[in-house]
């Protein structure tokens, strides 16, 4: 009982991070502008917390060049947090982060900062520089602070050689650096490999899902328009398949029997057009468009596969011996060279309603 008011603050405290980092309110969706963002808001808090820790700590100590150096940082960091959630614009908001840090770290590591530990805060640079800037782009960067590093350390007289620290100090530090700007480049060019990966995939899956027909498998209107395409057959012959009184068996014995008599009459067309150059696709709700490239008679092939689709059958259970099979018509007609589906489409309805007014289960042309 007494965990409830606990899990209770816990979540009103992770509400309240997640408004104050998140890109806006209604944003939920990862991707990475909205990490870049993320980063960016908890970085900009995270330095006006420390840098209003030090002005106030320099205002006791009543250091005032701390607090002049310093309360600079912080306006412009709340002004960076609150631009960024106003315009969303993370490359900029980036910029503004990175490059006045860059200043600030080389001025800490010429003066030794406060009691010479200006030099342990110059570790943040590389996995910020490689999040936000990526690996090409922040490797330069980080490359180029390295030698700023070194020029300040081994070139120029500054403040820091008067600390009185040993002289392999300079040297740890430069090899220190190197060692975490090495381990956050092989993090970030992994990450990105596999974030792309990940991409890559998932961009595959969703083209998968709009070319297929998530019932029977067969191709979507969308599939078939793009295999289509893809195949450049020479008029190839189009039939359209309806099967006859699938409403009647829907209403009967319901949808979920109905798609599995569906699915029948797909694995009979599979069998029959084995080993030929056709396209089959699930056209809409009880219709099936094929586009065969065959130059036989294709009214003796379509009265075959008719006969042989009116074989497919379902067991209503497995306590009723009953079956559910019908008949299905067919309306064929040829693609003619340089005509657009749908003049095709508009021949092969007109042939499958003369089949319907016909009395079903037939065949006809135009």
């Amino acid at each position: 009982m007494q965990k409830e008011p606990r899990s209770t603050s816990f979540q009103t405290l992770s509400r309240w991070l997640s408004a104050i980092l998140r890109p806006s309110a209604s944003s939920q969706a990862v991707s990475d502008a909205s990490r870049k963002i993320f980063i960016i808001n908890l970085f900009c808090l995270v330095m006006v917390l420390f840098t209003a820790s030090f002005a106030v700590y320099g205002l006791i100590q009543s250091k005032w060049e701390v607090i002049y150096d310093l309360l600079p940082f912080t306006a412009l960091y709340v002004f960076i947090y609150f631009w960024l959630r106003r315009t969303q614009n993370h490359v900029l908001c980036g910029n503004l982060v990175l490059y006045p840090l860059y200043v600030v770290m080389l001025y800490l590591v010429y003066s030794g900062g406060v009691h010479g530990t200006g030099l342990v805060w110059i570790y943040c640079i590389p996995p910020m520089t490689l999040f936000l800037h990526g690996v090409k782009r922040g490797g330069i960067e980080v490359a180029l602070f390295t030698i700023g590093l070194v020029v300040i350390l081994f070139v120029m007289k500054t403040p820091f050689d008067e600390l009185g620290y040993h002289p392999d100090l300079k040297s740890r530090i430069v090899y220190s650096f190197l060692l975490i700007a090495c381990l956050s480049l092989i993090y970030e060019y992994v990450s990105s490999r596999f974030n792309h990966s990940l991409r890559h995939q998932l961009s595959v899956k969703l083209e998968e899902v709009a070319m297929t027909d998530h019932l029977t498998g067969l191709l979507s209107r969308h599939g078939l328009e793009q295999r289509l395409q893809a195949e450049e057959w020479w008029m190839p012959n189009v039939w359209l398949v309806n099967v006859d009184c699938l409403k009647g068996i829907n209403e009967e014995f319901g949808h979920t029997l109905g798609d599995e008599y569906l699915k029948a009459l797909v694995d009979s067309m599979h069998a029959f057009f084995e080993g030929r150059s056709v396209l089959i696709s699930r056209w809409g709700g009880e219709e099936f468009l094929i586009v065969l490239n065959d130059t036989g008679d294709q009214s003796e092939l379509a009265n075959e596969l008719r006969e042989m689709m009116a074989k497919a059958s379902v067991q209503v259970s497995s306590r009723q011996r009953r079956t559910i099979s019908t008949s299905v018509s067919i309306g064929i007609t040829i693609m003619r060279a340089g005509e657009p589906i749908s003049t095709t489409l508009g021949r092969a309805y007109k042939a499958l309603y003369q089949a319907k007014e016909a009395g079903r289960n037939r065949v006809d042309s135009l």
